[in-house]
């Protein structure tokens, strides 16, 4: 580590003042002899949701790992030197633990913040209702509309943000599970979702269920009963939104839905889902996709139950985009929603 020693922390940041200073000085290490290319081709067919994910999130990540890099070689540096650090010594500021800070919502006064690993802590509860797992998510405890804004609910429509949540490579299906004890894996499809004619919070919501070998259908409403506007946007990948968002934030609605009581292992499910969304700054309604490249991304969040027409048993049945809220242990995924080996057996052998 010669080429740090003697610098001050002032100076190694100066000459690093970029993620492209630390990219050049990485590349001058790695190929001190030259720099030899080869061109390469790919059969360019049709890449899986999955992999185009993986790829836009290792573009992203890149400069940061490279950054992170030259200051974990150059804070080692620092500590092996004995004259530097004594037990007197005040804490360096680069020291502290980075932190994130959540989208905050404009009408609560909530001072909850959430760190870089909310979200992950979010996706290991094991028991929660939906207030406890807005807690975790969202960083607030209740309130009403708005109060930096007000949606139009007559001007906008939620139906194909629910039914057919789309995605610049396509559409993703919602992953989900019954039974918080085994987690039994939940195919949910909603086959249409209108809104209604008379009523600009209310949609007319037709679907069915997978759950093993059986498929039921089931129709029901989705009510929306409340909507948030974030304090501050999301800056997307390399800050490209930054400028184009006019309002962001979150709906929440009520969800019941009834399955054929005529048929066997029926009933009806019932709860509240969250969903993301932005005006773009042409003020058009979108659904917020604008975080998707990142590992805990999440939309369309349904928390709630099942219960049992015959046997009035109730069981906890989630069910989400990307990933699926109070999954407890099920989902070891980093990256993206990966089930636990132990729940294979419950119907994800072949996710």
């Amino acid at each position: 580590m010669e080429l740090f020693k003697g610098q001050s922390l002032l100076e190694f940041t100066e000459r690093f003042k970029t993620d492209l200073d630390c990219e050049e000085y990485l590349a001058s290490l790695k190929w001190e002899d030259g720099i030899f290319t080869a061109s390469k081709t790919h059969n360019s067919k049709e890449y899986t949701t999955t992999q185009i994910r993986r790829n836009r999130r290792k573009k992203q990540m890149k400069k940061q790992y490279m950054k992170l890099l030259l200051i974990s070689l150059f804070l080692i540096w620092v500590w092996s030197c004995k004259n530097v650090v004594n037990d007197n010594t005040e804490k360096d500021p680069l020291n502290e633990s980075l932190s994130i800070e959540s989208d905050t919502i404009s009408d609560t006064k909530s001072d909850t913040k959430s760190d870089a690993i909310s979200d992950t802590i979010s996706n290991a509860q094991e028991h929660c209702d939906f207030d406890s797992f807005i807690k975790e998510e969202m960083g607030y405890l209740n309130g009403g509309f708005g109060s930096e804004g007000r949606l139009d609910l007559g001007n906008i429509n939620i139906s194909s943000m629910l039914s057919k949540p789309s995605f610049p490579y396509g559409v993703i299906p919602y992953i989900g599970f019954i039974d918080i004890k085994i987690k039994r894996r939940l195919e949910i499809n909603f086959l249409k979702i209108e809104k209604s004619t008379t009523n600009d919070s209310l949609y007319i919501a037709k679907g069915k269920t997978k759950v093993g070998k059986n498929v039921r259908l089931f129709e029901g409403d989705i009510k929306i009963k409340h909507v948030y506007f974030f304090a501050e946007h999301s800056r997307g990948a390399d800050d490209d939104m930054v400028g184009k968002i006019k309002s962001q934030g979150i709906i929440i609605a009520d969800y019941y839905f009834r399955e054929d009581k005529k048929l066997s292992a029926t009933g009806v499910f019932e709860g509240k889902v969250l969903l993301r969304w932005y005006v773009n700054n042409k003020g058009v309604f979108l659904f917020d996709d604008i975080d998707e490249y990142s590992d805990d991304y999440r939309n369309n969040q349904f928390v709630g139950t099942w219960t049992s027409y015959k046997t009035g048993v109730k069981k906890v049945a989630n069910w989400g985009i990307c990933r699926i809220p109070c999954s407890g242990d099920l989902d070891w995924g980093a990256a993206e929603f990966s089930p636990a080996p132990e729940y294979r057996k419950y119907g994800w052998e072949d996710y």
